[in-house]
């Protein structure tokens, strides 16, 4: 019997754990670490885990290991950085020539110590060109700390999203890589969210638009990552490669497995040379790998680490177009509470009351009763009940111009334009600024040829007590019940952008600046189609979106094939109608709106450096040259040159971008904040009156 009860439980027990040793070593095989990728690991655990913000490594950038040294930074200003950084670069140079050109008998300590680390971490030939691999990488460890603790509130949602869509688990761990698991990040070149989406991708998968942008949403938009690993998988069939397409982009990766003929990510790594291909992507996989080992083990590298308490809402679903203070109003929380549960509603919409679309869905407190926040809102007044908003008018402001003569040119009140645009005495209207203007009861239609400009820092309960009275757009209030502030604010005219008066300070005003686009249209009634100029970050891909209609359209209207491309500049066929030009015209400068906008609010301009553009160098080469900045930002700063036509030695001017800072953000709630982002004036440029658009 024992024999026989052995042999049954034989053929059933030695079967499960034969299997259960295949899934562990399949489970290892999802995420595997290459011998050559294991030094790279290593390197960005202790940027994660063990170096501060206030410093950083100077290190090797294929072999990251050889750390030159351990600087410290703190506070100090980006120029200071460079500085210090610049120096400390020379000094290595020096020892690294030591190395290769005099006899080992006469090298300083420190040459010895660097000829350690070559001999140790990398090749024979590796000195070669070791000066030109040099770089500084700050450390992330009090970010990484902060995105364990903001994990706690996502972590499980993420968890069940991404079993879901049979994802593996190890995943849950990228916004470490990617946010730190912050809603609210934003990257220098549009990246927002924490998955970090760009615009473009999260439009495959997302609501984005003026006033709704889902990539803010942490539910939404882990929904839209999972969906987008998946068929990052199902099109390469290695997770290595899949997660390295989330930073380097599927159709990138697919030429890297053409051009090597691999799917082994550390042969990529090591073989592939496309353009783009750089630091960032090569060592993303690794990022990942030592992001997540610390997530698996917080508290070895953590002890004291602790987690936010995971989020809790529930959904309602808007029946009409609301305003977020009726809205809050009426579901019975605050304003700030509503924007806070709310992140997918972009802050424009609460800083200036704008309309939340109809069919949004809100999130609300699990504290409150969803049978009496519906109740609620079916009692709202009539007036409330918008079911179909109007549209908004746009109006680009000429030397010259003042509140009142554009109030009466387009027959509203000159008041309401001071507050949808936060106009008042410190903030007056300058030539090239794009005006919102408000739709009035009973005002005439403004021409189909008009634009827009919705500023950012609304601070309505201050313009009103500026802005006291409603003027009339067909004729003036007397002058002696005008008040001065609000005389002076409305007759005062618009000037050319003020040189900068504050010493070392060459930033720009965080404003939007039309000048610097192309959105002349010419429209032909007759042929039903219009022709535009390619402007900055502009695809067919968006052209067709803000359309409504397929991009093969545009191609057949410009006899283009798939493989075509644009230029900056270009002249290009649209079909639209009449009753969609304008349509068209708003989403294009909403577009660029909501770039400035999220930008500015996440970063400020410190200096700017001169450079003259080398032979061969693209656009994309110089806003990736020195931390990547977004094309727009690099022709506010070069307003009179065609950077769609690069010759070598043209001077450009390149902005220094920084991060803005907790005093920054107090500064700006003090309205110091003029004094912090000076206009720039661009040395020898000329001013030119702009063209109302449209």
């Amino acid at each position: 019997m024992a024999n026989n009860s052995f042999l049954t439980n034989s053929k059933i027990v030695l079967p499960i754990i034969i299997t259960l040793v295949y899934i562990n070593i399949a489970l290892c095989e999802i995420f595997p670490t290459p011998e050559t990728l294991k030094n790279n690991v290593a390197f960005w655990k202790k940027i994660y885990a063990e170096i501060s913000l206030k410093e950083g490594l100077l290190h090797d950038y294929e072999y990251p290991l050889i750390i030159y040294k351990k600087m410290y930074i703190g506070t100090k200003s980006s120029r200071q950085r460079r500085r210090i950084i610049r120096n400390e670069i020379e000094q290595v140079k020096t020892l690294l020539a030591t190395i290769e050109t005099q006899p080992e008998s006469t090298w300083p300590a420190r040459a010895k110590e660097i000829a350690a680390l070559f001999k140790k971490y990398a090749t024979a030939d590796a000195l070669k060109d070791a000066a030109d691999r040099m770089r500084f990488q700050k450390g992330q460890k009090e970010r990484y700390k902060r995105g364990l603790y903001r994990s706690g509130a996502y972590l499980d949602t993420i968890k069940a999203i991404f079993t879901r869509y049979n994802i593996p688990q190890r995943l849950i761990y990228l916004p470490h890589v990617e946010s730190s698991f912050s809603p609210n990040a934003y990257s220098k070149v549009g990246a927002a969210g924490l998955w970090q989406f760009m615009r473009g991708t999260g439009r495959m998968y997302m609501t984005i638009n003026y006033s709704i942008d889902e990539r803010r949403d942490p539910i939404l938009s882990t929904r839209a990552a999972a969906k987008l690993l998946s068929h990052n998988y199902n099109k390469l069939k290695v997770w290595p490669l899949a997660i390295t397409a989330y930073n380097h982009g599927l159709n990138g990766m697919r030429r890297a497995v053409a051009q090597t003929g691999s799917r082994d990510i550390s042969v990529i790594i090591q073989k592939y040379k496309g353009r783009s291909f750089r630091f960032a992507s090569k060592n993303f996989y690794s990022c990942f790998l030592a992001a997540s080992e610390i997530a698996m083990n917080p508290t070895k590298y953590f002890p004291d680490i602790t987690y936010a308490s995971p989020i809790q809402y529930q959904d309602i679903t808007l029946e009409y177009y609301m305003r977020p203070k009726a809205l809050a109003s009426y579901i019975g929380i605050s304003k700030k509470e509503l924007e806070e549960l709310n992140p997918a509603i972009r802050p424009v919409v609460f800083r200036h009351n704008k309309l939340i679309p109809k069919g949004a869905t809100i999130h609300i407190p699990t504290s409150l009763s969803i049978a009496s926040v519906k109740q609620n809102l079916g009692n709202l007044p009539d007036s409330l009940k918008i079911t179909k908003p109007p549209r908004p008018k746009y109006y680009s402001v000429v030397r010259g111009d003042n509140l009142y003569s554009i109030a009466r040119r387009l027959g509203v009140s000159a008041r309401d334009i001071a507050l949808e645009n936060n106009i008042n005495r410190m903030n007056r209207i300058y030539a090239g600024q794009v005006l919102r203007i408000p739709e009035t009861t009973g005002a005439k239609k403004a021409p189909a040829t008009q634009i827009v400009k919705v500023e950012e820092k609304a601070k309505v309960k201050q313009i009103k007590e500026q802005v006291a009275v409603k003027t009339t757009p067909s004729q003036p209030p007397p002058a002696e019940e005008v008040p001065d502030t609000l005389k002076e604010i409305i007759m005062a005219k618009a000037e050319p952008v003020p040189r900068s008066n504050v010493p070392n300070k060459t930033g720009y005003l965080n404003k939007f600046d039309a000048e610097i686009y192309n959105f002349e249209i010419d429209f032909s009634e007759e042929e039903n189609s219009a022709t535009i100029r390619i402007s900055l970050n502009e695809t067919i891909g968006h052209y067709a979106d803000w359309l409504g209609i397929p991009t093969q359209r545009i191609r057949e209207a410009n006899y283009m094939g798939r493989s075509s491309t644009i230029r900056i500049n270009q002249e290009l066929t649209i079909p639209v109608g009449k009753e969609t030009v304008e349509l068209f015209n708003r989403r294009r400068l909403e577009y660029h709106l909501a770039l400035e906008e999220d930008f500015y609010s996440q970063y400020k301009i410190t200096e700017l450096k001169p450079k003259l553009i080398q032979r061969g160098e693209t656009l994309w080469d110089i806003c990736n040259e020195d931390g990547a900045i977004p094309l727009w930002l690099l022709k506010k700063y070069n307003k009179n040159i065609d950077i769609g036509q690069l010759f070598p030695d043209m001077k450009i001017w390149l902005p220094v971008v920084e991060g803005k800072t907790e005093l920054d953000y107090k500064q700006e709630a003090n309205k110091e904040w003029r004094g912090v982002y000076p206009f720039y004036h661009e040395p020898s440029s000329i001013s030119k009156p702009f063209q109302i658009l449209y």
